[in-house]
């Protein structure tokens, strides 16, 4: 079996099943259109059934691709967790699923890995991916012991460099029906989480020390999720250490405004806190790039403060500064929640 560390040739890959990592597990794929070749994957695993697979795709556009409708509501979800451990069960009437589906529906998921996604994008079809093992029997995470025992299930394999190991963590997968989350099968992301998330999707505000600039954001959009009701939650981190208090001209102005934020300490920014988070809106570019250089998965919903309120300047930061510089960065931050909150408002 021959090891791609980059993109084969689709020529290559219609007919194959091949190897390869979705981030978190080694998988077994193939085309999700290809009916022959999903009926020997169920062959080999000696499973019963070849409908139920997972779908994976490159990014959540493909989904429009096949006429696939979702709400805003549920749009904002996968936004958060795709790429991700979510696998999503969703209605489908494109006839070219029919071999995957079960009563129309089928799972998909974006995996995490960049390689696995760039190969699907190249392939230019969705691919199912399932575990490598034999029905009923656990899933093989030891690279080695999959080329040893199972080298003849697999035409070729599309992995990272030096990935010798998976952390064999299963995709929590769920359905829609009625505006309600169900449970299909938990897994890595828990179910409870991605409830809450789905009630209540969190807006992120990020500047450098989450003392000045992103704890005044935070707390106007507490106030204004409050007074309009909103369903929708706030707050804020930064990418220095926990637990410093607002700075205090940010706590005299938002005093001044009606808005007690004298509990605020910082937080500092975290994989869990980013994946909670639907929304991340930074106060500048920089701060926008160096969340994709540590997060790159995160793209779909990294925005700057200014970009997602429809302009493109930084909100600059006034630590050292006067009372009067902290009054017209609260305008300034103030202005662009509203346009921002109005958007929202508009797209539920």
């Amino acid at each position: 079996m021959e090891i791609y560390h980059k993109i084969p040739s689709k020529k290559n890959s219609t007919n194959a099943i091949f190897l390869h990592y979705t981030g978190s597990m080694f998988g077994m794929g193939c085309s999700a259109f290809n009916k022959e070749v999903i009926s020997r994957i169920s062959l080999l695993k000696n499973r019963q059934k070849q409908s139920g697979y997972i779908a994976l795709i490159p990014d959540i556009s493909w989904l429009k691709r096949f006429n696939i409708e979702i709400s805003k509501r549920i749009k904002r979800l996968l936004q958060q967790y795709w790429p991700g451990d979510l696998s999503v069960v969703l209605e489908v009437a494109d006839s070219r699923f029919e071999q995957i589906s079960q009563n129309n529906n089928v799972a998909f998921r974006i995996p995490t890995d960049k390689l696995l996604r760039e190969f699907i994008k190249n392939f230019n079809e969705p691919i199912i991916s399932t575990s490598v093992n034999e029905s009923g029997k656990k899933p093989v995470q030891n690279l080695d012991v999959i080329l040893g025992q199972f080298d003849g299930w697999f035409n070729f394999a599309i992995l990272p460099s030096h990935q010798k190991t998976s952390n064999n963590s299963p995709s929590t997968i769920i359905s829609f029906s009625n505006s309600k989350l169900n449970l299909i099968r938990e897994g890595s992301i828990p179910f409870s989480e991605i409830d809450l998330d789905f009630d209540s999707p969190q807006i992120l505000f990020i500047c450098t020390g989450n003392t000045c600039r992103s704890p005044l954001a935070e707390y106007l959009a507490k106030k204004i999720i409050i007074e309009d009701g909103l369903k929708l939650s706030a707050a804020s981190a930064g990418f220095m250490e926990d637990g410093m208090p607002i700075s205090k001209n940010s706590e005299k102005v938002l005093a001044l405004n009606g808005i007690d934020a004298s509990s605020h300490v910082s937080t500092l920014l975290n994989d869990n806190v980013l994946r909670r988070s639907w929304l991340v809106l930074t106060m500048t570019k920089k701060h926008k790039e160096k969340i994709l250089q540590l997060y790159p998965t995160s793209a779909s919903k990294v925005f700057t403060l200014s970009e997602y309120a429809g302009s493109n300047n930084d909100i600059a930061d006034p630590i050292g500064k006067g009372i009067e510089y902290y009054k017209k960065t609260f305008e300034e931050i103030n202005e662009k929640i509203k346009i921002i909150f109005e958007k929202i408002k508009e797209e539920r």
